[in-house]
């Protein structure tokens, strides 16, 4: 078309292109380093699945269609565009294998789906303007992208219309079949007239291509630059896992500036969408709280971009190695406190950790360990904790429990029951892992009872440790005292160690999340953890546990956080209930993945809730309109939770709540 002027705009696009995204690696950079290059088979596996296919946006069908439309039309017709650019200095050129007979198959497609992303991009229009969904928010700059997307299709559909009308039937183009039928629009335009129409088409379809790319980083939608990287190098570690902090060499304990998070923050704050995904069922966020998971994003970000040219410089020292030079710049920069003007400090304190804003973020931001990294900053280094979690901590630091209750108490809650001790024993195929909940806290302890009756009835080999057992660690390292929790958990390693213990239950899911997905950080190999649940399920199906139909109710199950969304165990509590014929299960409207938080988790189970409503007042809200006689649980929290909310609303005369262990005890069979 015109060599001259095609090099000219693609040097100029370029160059300012290659100058913002430098720009943009250098603040990065400023951040701590994190590894994020290991087991790539995985990491591969997630980029196709969550990155290409976007399994996460499909949890929304209608949104996550239109959307899903959008970007593979656009992967499409991106072919398309890096032809055009070719042809911009000669004109019959063709990307290789797309000259021939592939060319025409490729024209049907291409053609199919520009039409498909025009329709998903009006589709998305309406839905924004019309039906505003709560989560999104109206802005110009999503308008102006989704409209100059719709030009860059229909520039392409215009330019091969006009050429279509002035070849004529030609059968090399009869595959492209949405630009043949638009190529009537131009019957009885002159020669002339088709070449400066295709002609205008394809300049304006390069400018608004390259503009577009040089837009891009300016807005949230940087991200369609960014997701793929950002998914491909997302955290492999369990979601409910925090990953171990090393306090050897470091001087800053948590984030308390945007210095101290790791690059792969900065790389989150670049590719939120703020699609609101994780406000929609926030418990923090529903209940009226100051905790905005896509605001904690967006704030930093905007922050990041008011700091860039020092976190430009920040980054380029640290990257020559010359940390102290950064250091003292970090030290010498006057800004906004990062906790307690960019992000509300009653913010960070409200999250209970459920797991919902990182289970549905589509791009795979970690805002969790985000906000711990905060807290951590706030326990550590500035002694700064809410009032009514000092005791919880003081009773973690002397007792090893949050509760504050003598160490050798651990076994009162035994009374007259035959339970195994493993000092006693000395060696079991199962270690009991009681918890703090299950040893302290009379409510709980009635379910450890009725578990190890259960255990006693099937004949299962296991045994507790009794004083031997110090907390899992969970409360502390939630709240942000790393220090706290790194002296619990290896004490609680070396005594599993000490009783080769291979096999672990629980019934608090706090325990087994700590257990499973963090302990192997500490130097525990080899052990498998089950859930009450899973255990209980499994001596049903074999046999050594038989359950009748002895009570007539209605249950329903809610589902804990830490056991379902952050570890995928949702369908062996409900089959244990389901054992009992006499049992009629109803689910609440969000359950499963979608279940909605108790609002103890995160270190919430000892703090105060005096910010808008009660999450647990919301929960049993929801339990009580689906007629049900009980509330079902498996976590000591949820069940605290439950109790407290059903008293606290007046429906103690309709509404109870069991832990499934209790509900399989009453309905056990008697027979010998």
């Amino acid at each position: 078309m015109n060599p001259v002027l095609m090099s000219l705009l693609m040097f100029l696009s370029f160059s300012l292109f290659v100058n913002t995204i430098a720009d943009r690696y250098w603040l990065l950079r400023s951040g701590e380093g994190d590894n994020r290059l290991d087991r790539i088979p995985e990491r591969l596996k997630r980029l196709i699945t969550i990155g290409f296919l976007q399994k996460r946006l499909l949890y929304k069908k209608g949104s996550g269609w239109m959307h899903v439309m959008i970007f593979s039309g656009f992967l499409v017709v991106a072919t398309r565009t890096l032809t055009l650019m070719g042809r911009g200095f000669n004109p019959d050129f063709h990307l290789p294998l797309l000259g021939g007979p592939l060319g025409l198959v490729y024209a049907l497609f291409k053609d199919t789906f520009t039409v498909i992303v025009l329709l998903a991009l009006i589709y998305s229009v309406y839905r924004r303007t019309v039906i505003r969904p709560s989560r999104l928010h109206l802005t110009g700059e999503a308008i102006l992208i989704l409209v100059w997307i719709g030009a860059l299709m229909m520039t392409d559909l215009l330019m091969d219309a006009g050429a279509i009308a002035a070849a004529g039937s030609a059968p090399d183009r009869g595959w492209a079949w949405a630009s043949t039928l638009l190529s009537g629009v131009f019957s009885g335009v002159s020669p002339e007239m088709l070449h400066r129409h295709i002609v205008a088409n394809y300049w304006l379809h390069i400018v608004l291509l390259l503009a577009f790319l040089n837009v891009l980083p300016f807005g949230k939608h940087f991200h369609v630059l960014t997701a793929l990287a950002a998914t491909f190098l997302s955290r492999l570690t369990p979601q409910g896992a925090l990953e171990k902090m090393e306090f050897e060499g470091r001087e800053v304990f948590g984030v308390g500036r945007l210095e101290d998070f790791s690059w792969r923050r900065f790389l989150d704050m670049y590719t939120c969408t703020e699609c609101g995904r994780c406000d929609e069922m926030c418990p923090a966020h529903k209940t009226d709280k100051p905790l905005h998971p896509r605001s904690i994003i967006v704030d930093e970000r905007d922050c990041a971009y008011d700091l860039a040219d020092h976190l430009i410089q920040v980054g380029k020292l640290k990257a020559q190695g010359r940390t102290a030079e950064a250091t003292a710049l970090i030290e010498a920069k006057e800004r906004p406190a990062l906790i307690g003007e960019v992000n509300d400090v009653e913010a960070i304190w409200a999250c209970t950790t459920c797991g919902w804003c990182v289970s549905s973020c589509p791009v795979m931001i970690d805002h969790i360990p985000n906000i711990i990294d905060q807290r951590r900053y706030l326990t550590m280094m500035e002694a700064k904790v809410p009032a009514a979690l000092q005791g919880a901590l003081k009773g973690l630091e002397n007792n090893s429990n949050p509760w504050n209750v003598s160490a050798q108490a651990r076994e009162d809650w035994v009374g007259e029951l035959e339970v195994p001790l493993m000092r006693e024993k000395g060696q079991a195929e199962y270690l009991l892992f009681v918890g703090c909940a299950g040893s302290f806290d009379a409510r709980n302890s009635d379910v450890m009872r009725a578990t190890c009756t259960l255990l006693n009835k099937a004949g299962v080999d296991y045994a507790i440790l009794g004083t031997e057992e110090g907390c899992c660690g969970d409360p502390a390292r939630r709240v942000g005292h790393e220090y706290l929790a790194q002296m619990q958990i290896p004490a609680n390693i070396t005594t599993f160690q000490k009783y080769k213990v291979k096999k672990v239950i629980t019934a608090c899911p706090h325990c087994f999340n700590s257990i499973a997905n963090e302990y192997p950080d500490f130097g525990l190999e080899d052990v498998e953890v089950l859930h009450h649940s899973e255990v209980l399920a499994d001596l049903v199906k074999q046999g050594r546990l038989k359950v009748t139909g002895k009570e007539n109710l209605t249950v329903t199950y809610h589902d804990s956080c830490y056991l379902g969304r952050h570890n995928d165990i949702y369908e062996a509590p409900r089959e244990v209930i389901g054992n009992i014929g006499s049992i009629t299960q109803k689910e609440m409207p969000r359950n499963k993945r979608e279940g909605f938080c108790c609002g103890a988790g995160g270190g919430r189970m000892f703090m105060e809730e005096d910010l808008g409503t009660r999450i647990n007042h919301n929960r049993i809200a929801e339990a009580a309109k689906t007629g049900a006689d009980e509330v079902c649980t498996a976590c000591p929290f949820c069940l605290t939770m439950m109790s407290d909310a059903i008293k606290e609303t007046d429906r103690s005369e309709t509404l109870k709540a069991r832990d499934i262990a209790e509900v399989m005890l009453a309905n056990l069979d008697d027979a010998p």
